[in-house]
């Protein structure tokens, strides 16, 4: 799906693992003030203050939330007829839709992809790690601390190659 997200006649929207956004039409002549906009950790509501037909305020949109939200991360803002929801994810997952009981897209075709800078330094250099030893393994390389000198088995001796360790126990219980 475009965005990582969906459309509904009520709405569309995007997200990635952090957070989603929802863009809501609304009437032009409508002013941030003339809007009831309410986020919950678990639900979201955007109605009229004031009638648009009839006597009760129009409601855009209503319903429980796919997943829990961070709702003193959350924002809102109308820009030229559309109010724009930022819904801040608790749990980095990706959702199948906004508001539960509308249309869901299918979440395995979302783009899961994170480039490695969107990562902490630490989580970098750990995957840099176990990229630069499954090169070096697949070339017959020594690995990252093979190189530097770590010992990759604290305890045991250096064997030769082609040889290695038996469990003493399990051979002479197979003998018998």
């Amino acid at each position: 799906p475009v965005g990582n997200g969906g459309s509904t006649p009520k709405y569309k929207w995007t997200q990635t693992l952090e957070e989603c956004s929802v863009l809501v039409g609304i009437p032009n002549n409508f002013r941030a003030k003339d809007l009831d906009v309410k986020i919950a950790s678990t639900s979201v509501t955007v109605k009229s203050k004031k009638p648009i037909v009839g006597d009760d305020p129009f409601v855009f949109l209503d319903g429980k939330l796919t997943d829990k939200v961070r709702t003193d991360e959350s924002t809102w803002i109308l820009e030229g007829g559309v109010l724009v929801l930022t819904l801040n994810k608790i749990k980095k997952t990706f959702w199948n839709t906004i508001v539960e009981g509308d249309e869901k897209i299918d979440t395995d075709l979302v783009d899961s992809r994170r480039h490695i800078s969107d990562y902490d330094e630490a989580t970098q250099g750990q995957l840099r790690k176990i990229i630069f030893d499954e090169n070096q393994l697949r070339r017959g390389l020594k690995s990252s601390d093979e190189l530097m000198g770590k010992d990759i088995n604290p305890g045991l001796p250096v064997l030769p190659k082609g040889v290695e360790y038996i469990n003493q126990k399990k051979v002479d219980d197979a003998l018998g």
